[in-house]
């Protein structure tokens, strides 16, 4: 029987997340979720939720959270904890659903300077990835029509 399309494309993401460097050494990937941050605390429920589901499924290292701005932590905290504590292999992940200004000017120049000044020791050895947004996606399309048939029902 065939692979299901959801196995592989766990196995591939499993693969990636414990890739190794180019000595062969095993690397484990550290994932930050990005968001924007907001006066609501929706919006931090949100990418904490998202938070707890990917560290359930175990494929990464780790899963932190951070915002742009009005909530904490920001990016470069997490970031500079994360270089701390030893991490090597951090994918950014901006949880937007497009690009724009914040994911194509604003995150970047935070990432770029995260490890610059007194920070630059901490961070010269990390591995630091820039993922892109969710995007046009057929599962984004199920949840949307869900979200539609839910409203038609409720009315």
């Amino acid at each position: 029987m065939a692979e299901s399309l959801i196995n592989r494309r766990t196995k591939e993401v499993k693969k990636m997340a414990k890739a190794e460097d180019k000595d062969g050494n095993g690397v484990e990937t550290t994932v930050v979720l990005i968001g924007h941050g907001s006066r609501l605390p929706y919006n931090e429920e949100v990418l904490d939720g998202l938070r707890e589901r990917m560290e359930m499924r175990g494929t990464f290292k780790d899963v932190k959270v951070a915002f742009m701005q009005l909530n904490s932590p920001s990016i470069a905290d997490v970031l500079r904890t994360l270089a701390k504590d030893g991490e090597k292999n951090i994918v950014a992940l901006p949880v937007f659903l497009a690009d724009g200004a914040h994911t194509t000017e604003d995150i970047p120049e935070t990432l770029k300077i995260a490890f610059e000044g007194e920070w630059a020791e901490v961070g010269r050895d990390v591995k630091l990835t820039y993922a892109k947004p969710i995007g046009v996606d057929e599962r984004i399309v199920d949840i949307l029509v869900d979200r539609v048939k839910e409203a038609v029902e409720g009315e």
